[in-house]
């Protein structure tokens, strides 16, 4: 029986595909040079998964991080593949060469003993591509573009809201938490509602009431909102090639609109709580009235962005 033309394809691209990888592996042998940065990119793959599926599972919750992720790797390569020639033509020193390796060698022989934690081997892996860095094109190539090598570096990092957050707990405890609870009872005082606050505790009572309080904790700071819209602002920026002042005006107006917008929230919350049912607060708090949020907040701030930067917003033609 004759082969059909699709086994005759898929035997074809079946043994270029074999030829290729051969030729691949023994490129990679050829020298104990490619053979640390294959070493390194062995590494860097292995990591693929878990970082794909750690960013899957922010995608599913609602997280926006991922447009953060896949924005900086992209800008971050996109300005380091535009000086190839220059840095190809500046090979490194036989010392940082070295320095290189052993940034690589090391954070690979660490790696199999950091797999339970995500965050140690997104580190690891930002040291490894440092060090394949360094070993190629020398130090000079990380002080001569450092924000291309930051970006790539930081978008290695599955979930950039919660290492930020963290960070910003550890420094500064709940105090965000409680100053957004008190400008929303502000603004609950306002319609005339009877409502009393305790850090970041916030009750729609004159009198702190437990059955009446809600929390308003790390999620629902404002900072999961603020820090998307902030890098989001910084990377049109960076793509639009604004200035440092135009950038700056709009990464302080998108968090200022963030934690805007995100009293609301709190108010409607409090609402939920008290007088909706369980339902309506599990709606409004998880991942569908959050994107709703965040949808409102991100078409507002487009505009306003856009009359920072002096374009007229583009029309849907009918």
């Amino acid at each position: 029986m004759a082969p059909s033309k699709s086994e005759s394809c898929l035997e074809k691209l079946g043994r270029s595909l074999h030829q290729r990888s051969r030729m691949l592996i023994k490129i990679a042998l050829r020298t104990n040079h490619n053979r640390i940065m294959a070493g390194g990119i062995i590494v860097l793959l292995f990591f693929l998964p878990t970082w794909l599926g750690l960013i899957w599972q922010e995608t599913l919750k609602g997280s926006s991080t991922t447009l953060l992720n896949f924005g900086f790797l992209y800008l971050g390569l996109d300005r380091f593949w535009k000086q190839r020639q220059t840095l190809a033509a500046t090979p490194p020193p036989d010392e940082e060469r070295i320095l290189g390796y052993f940034l690589i060698v090391a954070s690979a022989a660490c790696f199999p003993f950091l797999l339970a934690s995500s965050s140690l081997q997104a580190l690891l892996c930002m040291i490894i591509l440092l060090g394949i860095v360094v070993s190629n094109w020398g130090i000079t190539a990380v002080q001569s573009y450092p924000l291309a090598i930051a970006l790539i570096l930081v978008s290695f990092y599955p979930d950039l809201t919660f290492l930020t957050n963290t960070i910003r707990k550890t420094l500064t405890g709940n105090q965000l938490e409680s100053l957004m609870a008190w400008l929303a009872s502000i603004a609950l005082a306002i319609i005339g509602q009877p409502v009393s606050v305790a850090g970041p505790l916030l009750s729609l009572s004159l009198e702190m009431d437990p059955n009446k309080a809600v929390e308003v904790a790390s999620g629902c700071s404002g900072f999961d909102m603020a820090l998307p819209i902030a890098g989001f602002a910084f990377m049109m920026g960076l793509y639009l090639k604004q200035s440092w002042q135009k950038t700056t005006a709009l990464i302080a107006i998108g968090v200022a609109f963030a934690l805007s917008f995100n009293v609301p929230r709190i108010m409607l919350l409090a609402f939920a709580v008290v007088y909706w049912g369980k339902e309506s607060f599990e709606f409004w708090h998880g991942p569908i009235g959050g994107q709703i949020f965040a949808g409102i907040l991100f078409t507002v701030y487009y505009y306003a962005a856009m009359a920072i930067i002096n374009r007229k917003p583009k029309k849907v033609e009918s």
